[in-house]
């Protein structure tokens, strides 16, 4: 989720740099909806900002995407601007077949061909632990764990 965060930021980043050359050039900050488009492009640009500060990282833990009861696994996952949670999504434990942990992202995939994939603001080894806490012993020895 980190690099793609960069991305994104260098993305909006670069098309403030436009914008803020096609003002000088036309003249265009004297114009309404030219000053609404620049305070559009404002937000959006802070909360790219946002998405990789530690502050995003500490505010959006592991512990609040990856949940359990007693027989479900609950999954949340970002949308929108800043800490907006969609979810959850949910899969009975009994038939998660098996959970790729890669870096910044979670691939959980059940036995009636169901595959939940999210994005999290963490590492693989985090992540990989976190999924090891999660699961009992003898669900464990049901599921697969992979890493990518």
């Amino acid at each position: 989720m980190d690099s793609v965060n960069k991305k994104i930021a260098l993305i909006i980043a670069l098309i403030g740099f436009v914008l803020i050359g096609l003002m000088f050039a036309f003249e265009l900050f004297e114009v309404m909806w030219f000053k609404v488009l620049i305070g559009v492009w404002v937000f959006v640009f802070c909360s790219s900002m946002y998405r990789l500060t530690p502050l995003f990282k500490a505010r959006n833990r592991l512990e609040h995407f990856v949940q359990r009861d007693a027989q479900h696994l609950l999954v949340f996952s970002l949308m929108g601007f800043f800490d907006k949670k969609h979810g959850p999504n949910w899969l009975v434990i009994q038939s998660i077949e098996r959970v790729v942990s890669k870096d910044d992202e979670l691939i959980i995939c059940s036995n009636n061909d169901r595959q939940l994939s999210v994005s999290l603001p963490v590492k693989k080894a985090e992540l990989e632990a976190f999924m090891q806490r999660i699961f009992t012993t003898a669900e464990k020895q049901t599921i697969t764990f992979e890493q990518a």
